[in-house]
């Protein structure tokens, strides 16, 4: 029974560390997009699109990095970590914009799901230590 609980601990623990990887890798990619407005001027589905690809950026690299962490499980690794990363911006998005529901939240969860789950897939099949994370 301990050894169940403490593997649950550590799936939990490389989501949650996943999951930071992947908001550091969105907050430097939404900062080159600001970067990028104030240089341009860009309209709304523009940049609607920019931000979705930096949803599905940090989500892949979360993902990527929950299955390099564990080496096994990928596919599940990163859609834990995918839900992780939705979760969070569900919940910020909800307090802070006070909107969090509708289509663009369906869209981002399949975005953050499909997103992760292939950079779980790559990153566990990825061979090498190069890079590797411990």
């Amino acid at each position: 029974m301990r050894k169940k609980h403490s593997r649950l601990s550590e799936n939990v623990l490389t989501a949650l560390v996943s999951a930071a990887v992947g908001f550091a890798v969105i907050f430097g990619v939404i900062l080159l997009i600001g970067f990028i407005i104030t240089k341009i001027d860009l309209n709304d589905k523009v940049l609607s699109v920019l931000t979705s690809a930096a949803l599905a950026a940090g989500a892949y690299v979360g993902g990527y990095v929950a299955s390099r962490r564990r080496r096994q499980n990928g596919l599940l690794m990163g859609l834990l970590c995918g839900l992780t990363v939705f979760g969070v911006i569900f919940v910020c998005s909800y307090l802070f914009a006070g909107a969090a529901g509708g289509f663009s939240a369906t869209a981002k969860l399949v975005i953050s799901l499909i997103s992760a789950g292939i950079g779980g897939i790559v990153g566990v099949n990825s061979s090498g230590t190069r890079f590797r994370i411990k």
